[in-house]
């Protein structure tokens, strides 16, 4: 993805699911999306580029998260809804990580600036 332009990363993102019509082969690309959040911002690597990408996520998804969050789409007579359940179940789960691991990330990005701006302080001083 990293060698896409920004609209194919958009068109990449935004088709993973296509609205709550979509729920029972979308939840698994929505949940496969979220574990690559995660091992991206778990590798403390360009967090700024990991950011943008969940922020897009976020701005695409947020209504079929929203919506699966608050418990709004049931899940109707399809054959499968055991698995769209444990889907949803684990979307929950992975965005709950997701959010930790963001914040975790933008702390150690915190601390490192800081910890610069401290030197650069420190060495101005003393010319």
């Amino acid at each position: 993805i990293a060698g896409l332009g920004p609209s194919a990363i958009d068109v990449s993102i935004s088709s993973l699911c296509h609205g709550a019509h979509d729920l029972e082969e979308g939840l698994e690309l929505l949940n496969l999306a979220t574990l690559w959040l995660l091992e991206a911002f778990a590798s403390s690597e360009r967090f700024e580029v990991a950011n943008a990408y969940l922020h897009r996520f976020l701005a695409i998804h947020a209504a079929v998260i929203a919506g699966i969050e608050s418990g709004d789409y049931g899940t109707g007579n399809e054959a499968s809804s055991i698995s769209v359940v444990e889907q949803r179940n684990e979307l929950r789960q992975n965005i709950a990580k997701l959010r930790n691991a963001q914040q975790k990330s933008s702390s150690r990005l915190e601390e490192k600036m800081q910890s610069t701006l401290a030197l650069l302080r420190h060495f101005s001083r003393m010319v």
